[in-house]
């Protein structure tokens, strides 16, 4: 019976390993779910995962090792024999196969290629590793049934139960070519099913398919499949050849990792490390992915501490007002953080067309002047009754309703700006929002209180 809880089965894997009882060990390890058994595997030293992953039969070690992370996949590739390996690799899934390999140092993985015993999952592996990761090419697969479309009904009956038997197939729908492998139809299983044996395929097929491009994002083919309602997608390349498919499955892992990224980059991490890499690697790949943003940062608030130090006599002069300039630029950081979080996700999940720009900045406008105003005259009544000085709390409500205005718009405009440059709009992150916004909020600010620094006193 197959353990369903992750911490029972951790603690039955200790107490096997303690007693170093070896051939209880392996047949507990092979009676165990991959996802489970994978999640505990990450949690061992590496001497532990290889020795736990050696007694695997080759079909749960194939499964489990998918699963796994960044890290214990590398691990378990440096401990292995390369035959081993490329015997687990070829019972993989051509997309699952091309992931793990696509990882290798290029001697390495040129070597792992010529070790694969079937040469046309070389051949399938090889070709989506020429594909960038992200795009549809390198991440559909190419374990999928096709059909004639000069096929008679019966043949193509045959030939789906024989495929699916001798290759484990999933059978999703059965896409339908013509003699150059043109994507010409597709027809579902039941349709097969309910057809006469001597009709021909090509009069039940459906012509109007939804496709993706090999080139195209895979938030894009993640979109298109969450939008159809799709089990799976056809990619074809240039010339309408039919190359693989992405199922919904894969989507799951596309937008789980899609938001991971747009976590990251929102917060001024970079993309360039993966997860586990962050939260348990080394010290080198967390500082590398977090310093750049950070620095950033510092440049831009060591000007905005320039920028108070020449306002050194009305520093001097007029403390009070200067004691609500952190006010400003909390208010103002956050503001600016809600809106960037609000036009990015709009823009990752198509709700905001760049058509409609005009549209969206003038709404979030009014909003900003909205809560601009409400913050405003809350803070302005405060900093007079604080004070006894109506001249003061003008002066804040007046600096933090424009700087909350501005902070809105750069929200706004800033990831919008982005998107037309093709470029990833969640890298208008708000630590680069929140460091502009100080830039400008203190210098207006400061500004206001020089000029009338005479009734401030």
């Amino acid at each position: 019976m197959k353990v369903k809880h992750a911490i029972t089965l951790k603690d039955q894997l200790n107490i096997l390993l303690k007693n170093k009882q070896e051939g209880k060990l392996k047949d507990f390890l092979n009676d165990q779910y991959p996802q489970d058994l994978a999640e505990t595997l990450e949690n061992l030293n590496a001497e532990e995962q290889t020795e736990c992953f050696k007694l695997l039969e080759l079909e749960a070690a194939s499964k489990v090792l998918a699963e796994l992370n960044h890290e214990a996949q590398m691990n378990l590739l440096k401990a292995l024999e390369p035959k081993h390996t490329a015997s687990i690799i070829s019972l993989m899934d051509v997309d699952d196969a091309t992931d793990i390999i696509i990882q290798l140092p290029e001697e390495e993985k040129t070597a792992l290629l010529k070790e694969l015993p079937d040469p046309i999952q070389q051949a399938h592996v090889q070709e989506l590793i020429a594909y960038p990761p992200e795009s549809a090419g390198g991440i559909m697969s190419t374990d999928f049934l096709r059909l004639r479309s000069d096929m008679t009904v019966h043949l193509a009956f045959n030939y789906v139960r024989r495929q699916a038997a001798d290759y484990k197939a999933q059978v999703y729908y059965l896409y339908v070519v013509d003699n150059s492998n043109i994507l010409a139809g597709v027809i579902s299983l039941r349709n097969l099913i309910c057809a006469p044996f001597n009709d021909l395929v090509v009069n039940h097929m459906n012509t109007e398919i939804i496709t993706c491009k090999v080139t195209d994002d895979q938030e894009t083919v993640a979109k298109t499949i969450s939008k159809y309602d799709l089990i799976a997608l056809p990619i074809i390349d240039e010339d309408n050849s039919l190359k693989g498919i992405v199922t919904v499955d894969d989507v799951v892992d596309i937008l789980s990792t899609e938001t991971t990224e747009d976590i990251y980059q929102g917060s001024g991490i970079s993309n360039e490390v993966t997860s586990d890499q962050l939260i348990s690697g080394k010290v080198t790949y967390a500082t590398a992915a977090r310093l750049p943003w950070l620095l950033v940062t510092l440049i831009g608030e060591a000007i905005a501490a320039f920028i108070i130090a020449s306002f050194d006599k009305t520093v001097i002069s007029a403390p009070i007002a200067i004691s609500f300039m952190p006010l400003l630029s909390g208010l103002s950081g956050n503001i600016g953080g809600q809106t960037a979080t609000i036009i990015v996700r709009g823009l990752v999940t198509g709700d905001i067309e760049l058509k409609h720009t005009f549209k969206y900045v003038y709404h979030e406008l009014k909003i900003g002047i909205a809560l601009g105003t409400t913050c405003a005259l809350f803070t302005g009544l405060i900093a007079w009754y604080l004070h006894g000085t109506p001249a003061l709390g003008l002066v804040v409500a007046f600096a933090l309703l424009c700087s909350m205005t501005v902070a809105v718009l750069l929200g706004t405009v800033f990831p919008i700006l982005l998107q037309y440059l093709k470029k990833d709009p969640a890298t208008a992150s708000s630590p680069v929002i929140t460091t502009l916004l100080d830039i400008l909020s203190f210098s207006f600010y400061l500004t206001i209180v020089s000029i009338l620094l005479k009734y401030l006193r």
